[in-house]
């Protein structure tokens, strides 16, 4: 079996193929339960269904499957079946996760996910070895890229469990379990469906893995000549290769339905190749029936859509340098992309009073990466972290119906109220926790009311509570996403 480094990657065989997460056998070490997860374009799980466990062993499209788990020798195992010929377009990526009951996966000895195909023919393996204080943890996942199917070794780990996972792919986390739950013994599995499932051999021979794609430091335009947008018309349903008008850069996807339009227009996109683009799916429900998405995040060449549409419709490609500036704020309707140049900072975001739609906003930075600034559900103002890297720049994606309208004003991180004593307010903040941090009493009318700790660019950290009652908040900027009246007390 080829080993693989943590970030390396692996192409799988056309067909089903098996991933297998083994560990050594050893009285009183901390119980493990392996999950799969699917995710569509936002790297986001769309129901409970899309998680699927020992306890619920199969997805409803008959994709992803869990085989359960039994011993084999010295080895204790559960397996995952997956049948890339039956994934739902929508979804992406599909992550292999594990968590640990009773300890960290510190204690749990020779931890490694394997992958083979569905002759048994093995693919790669990746060994876990600096998990020592993490208790939920991503080991790899199953990509589409160009058409085909790639298994990366990930190894992304939380040291406070299954909640924080839950919250960076939108699980509810009574869609995780509390701890491992039995599955099927392997054998009766295996019995049934007439499949032999060994454990393939370990060899010691590393592959030779295809690097990870290097970030983009800036996707505008580059020096030269302007280039002509790239327009692609339909009508109806149909499937179209788009086209990067600046391969090796960005491009903004500009997406409209022509003609008279009414409630029973509908105009939806999904993507059926290459590799994962960020925000890369339109719908009405949250898009509207025009609006621009940033593509081609890594720089690509060209992609697939498949449009489902019950009228005329039009793309157009333009290079991510001409998205309109956010500058010390702007305004517009529907969904939209901004470009922002300067240092991290607040965002005070504001919508119409139309209330037909949602409206969430997301920075998107030069790595691809996605993150939430908040959600708007009312025309109450809210404010959330505009996160920006190293390179003093992101991308501000502002989605929702072409019927909304929206402010945004970029505010200094030293406007945020402070937790002296007590703070409450309505929606998405940002908030100070002044000195060594504090223990605070959180209360909120919503279900879940998640906390993070932000990073030094604003990045989004540790989740640090969905749920009322005590918790210890570090100092430094804090984001509340909440979607309703919450209040901080610290305790005495």
């Amino acid at each position: 079996m080829p080993i693989i480094e943590r970030g390396a990657n692996a192409p799988l065989a056309t067909g089903p193929f098996r991933i297998t997460v083994a560990r050594t056998a050893r009285p009183g070490t901390p119980a493990v339960a392996c999950a799969a997860i699917l995710l569509d374009a936002v790297g986001r799980v769309r129901d409970d269904a899309d998680v699927v466990l020992a306890a619920g062993p199969r997805h409803p499209s008959g994709a992803v499957r869990h085989l359960g788990g039994a011993q084999e020798g010295g080895l204790l195992v559960q397996r995952l079946e997956v049948d890339p010929d039956d994934v739902e377009p929508s979804v992406r990526r599909i992550l292999i996760a594990a968590l640990t009951a009773g300890g960290t996966f510190g204690a749990v000895d020779g931890l490694s996910v394997e992958v083979a195909a569905g002759d048994g023919a093995p693919v790669a393996r990746y060994e876990v070895t600096d998990a020592e204080m993490d208790t939920a943890l991503v080991l790899g996942e199953c990509y589409r890229r160009s058409g085909a199917w790639r298994f990366r070794a990930v190894g992304q780990g939380y040291t406070s469990g299954p909640d924080a996972l839950a919250a960076d792919y939108g699980i509810r986390p009574q869609a995780l379990p509390a701890a491992p739950v039995a599955g099927p013994a392997m054998t009766e599995v295996d019995k049934r469906d007439g499949v032999p499932a060994p454990v393939t051999a370990r060899t010691p021979a590393p592959a030779a893995a295809e690097p990870l794609p290097a970030p983009r430091r800036d996707p505008g335009r580059a020096g030269g000549p302007p280039r002509a947008d790239v327009v692609h018309e339909g009508d109806g349903d149909g499937e179209v290769t788009v086209v990067n008008p600046e391969p090796g850069h960005a491009a903004i996807l500009e997406y409209e339905a022509l003609g008279p339009t009414d409630r029973d227009t509908w105009l939806t996109a999904d993507r059926i190749d290459g590799r994962d683009e960020p925000l890369l799916v339109f719908h009405r429900g949250s898009h509207g029936l025009r609006g621009q998405l940033l593509a081609f995040a890594m720089g690509g060449r060209e992609f697939r859509l498949r449009i489902e549409a019950n009228c005329r419709w039009r793309l157009r490609l333009r290079p991510a340098g001409t998205a309109q500036a956010l500058g010390t704020g702007a305004s517009g309707r529907g969904t939209t992309v901004l470009r922002y140049d300067g240092p991290p900072a607040l965002l005070r975001v504001e919508r119409g009073r139309d209330k037909s739609a949602s409206m969430e906003v997301f920075t998107l930075q030069a790595d691809g990466g996605c993150h939430v600034v908040a959600n708007a559900d009312s025309h109450h103002p809210v404010t959330g972290p505009l996160a920006v890297g190293p390179g003093g720049w992101c991308h501000v994606l502002v989605e929702t119906s072409e019927t909304v309208s929206w402010k945004l004003e970029p505010m200094p991180l030293h406007t945020a109220p402070v937790l002296e004593r007590k703070l409450s307010g309505r929606g998405a903040q940002v908030v100070l926790v002044r000195g060594k941090g504090a223990t605070v009493d959180v209360r909120h009318d919503r279900f879940i009311t998640p906390l993070f700790s932000l990073g030094p660019y604003l990045l989004p950290g540790e989740r640090l509570c969905t749920e009322q009652g005590a918790h210890d908040l570090p100092p430094g900027p804090v984001s509340v996403r909440a979607s309703g009246k919450w209040s901080l007390r610290i305790r005495d």
